[in-house]
């Protein structure tokens, strides 16, 4: 009999396989997990739509807007523009540390059964990173990455490092991360209806750029080595938290600068304030833990005691006597209470930044260095209107496409 030829199990045998739970979504996998480059929770998001092969904006209104507490969402077929206007608007807060990134990972990592895409995130370091100004509302991004990424036929995404504010060039290019679409002039959400990695979703103008055609830009070796400190110790941060043990804890880092300011000043936080250019009282709250130290000032103290910032949040720091301090670009030396309008440091800072590439508006220029714009016009118009008129003429002419 043919019965006798095969061998045949009973109904139990095949409840005991350990066969995979099927994923209501395609269980995409995330990018470059563990490194420096891990993919953003938000880019995962577009992928995942792309895969799908629906608008961003359907797969959100489908599948995750009517699960997520903050969106009570009784049709999805019927939201209006403004409901979007909102949800777009506040994406950027996916790859964050609060309830807005918990809730929409959570929801897709049981829809793909992908148990990883929390690392898409910086959930893991809450109790030590504080939340102001630590990420971007719109993207940035480097446009040699994408421009090499296309030419090598590599996946385009967005990397988790360039959503946090204090990143602001390529930790590979070394070139600064564009905020704005070259072709249409606008800032780009995070996700939006028709997010699309590497394209403007607005116009759909390609983002990326042959590293033959991008003009050369004026940034002198100090902010070059500064900001290319700030990208390796965040792209640490991301490429370790797979790893983590255990989560960071908040007193981790009031113990580490309370370390900082007895090995330094010897306790007194008041003159630590001024070798970091800080506010009087800020390192003062920091070492009692009534407050988080924001990300770029920490980093300003981690640069300047040539500290990894890793070491602070992990509770591992090791600081002994004597310190050689690192001294910061100018565009760092301020902060400082009731201190008079240098103008030798504030006409150097200008000079630096009058052909720098791309050009930045005066305003940008007077918020780095800490002062309001009129003042700066007041003692130095003429080249103020240099700077503001070189920003103005650039942006008509970066919107003609690259050839």
């Amino acid at each position: 009999m043919l019965s006798d030829n095969f061998n045949f199990q009973s109904p139990d045998f095949t409840q005991q396989l350990n066969l995979p739970k099927r994923s209501h979504l395609y269980p995409l996998q995330p990018l470059l997990l563990g490194t420096p480059l891990t993919e953003s929770f938000t880019s995962y998001v577009t992928r995942l739509a792309a895969i799908h092969r629906v608008p961003t904006g359907v797969l959100l209104a489908q599948e995750l807007a009517p699960t997520i507490s903050r969106y009570p969402v009784k049709n999805s077929n019927h939201l209006s523009n403004l409901f979007f206007h909102a949800f777009f608007s506040q994406t950027g807060a996916w790859n964050g540390t609060g309830t807005m990134a918990l809730e929409p990972v959570l929801v897709l990592q049981k829809l793909t059964q992908q148990p990883n895409l929390k690392y898409l995130t910086l959930i893991h370091w809450q109790n030590v990173l504080s939340t102001r100004n630590l990420l971007r509302k719109y993207k940035a991004w480097c446009p040699l990455c994408y421009s090499e990424s296309s030419q090598k036929g590599i996946m385009l995404y967005e990397p988790l490092i360039w959503c946090v504010s204090a990143v602001k060039i390529c930790p590979i290019h070394k070139y600064p991360l564009m905020n704005y679409c070259p072709n249409c002039g606008q800032h780009i959400y995070l996700l939006a209806w028709n997010t699309k990695n590497g394209f403007c979703c607005r116009c759909h103008y390609w983002l990326g750029s042959s590293c033959s055609t991008i003009e050369l830009y004026n940034v002198n070796r100090q902010d070059i080595e500064w900001h290319s400190f700030i990208a390796q110790q965040v792209g640490l941060l991301i490429a370790n938290t797979p790893y983590l043990i255990e989560i960071p804890k908040r007193e981790f880092v009031a113990i580490a600068i309370d370390k900082c300011i007895e090995v330094l000043t010897k306790g007194n936080a008041k003159a630590f304030a001024q070798e970091m250019f800080l506010s009087s009282t800020v390192p003062r709250d920091w070492r009692v833990g009534n407050a988080l130290p924001q990300l770029d000032k920490l980093l300003r103290v981690c640069y300047r005691l040539s500290i990894p910032l890793i070491d602070i949040y992990l509770g591992q720091l090791k600081l002994d006597a004597p310190i050689y301090l690192k001294e910061l670009p100018l565009s760092e030396q301020y902060f400082k209470t009731n201190r008079p309008f240098d103008a030798q440091m504030v006409q150097e800072f200008l000079e630096q930044h009058q052909e720098s590439f791309p050009p930045q508006s005066l305003k940008e220029l007077a918020l780095q260095i800490g002062y309001d714009s009129r003042d700066l016009y007041k003692y130095f118009p003429d080249l103020c209107h240099e700077i503001s008129t070189r920003y103005k003429l650039y942006k008509p002419k970066s919107s003609k496409p690259h050839v």
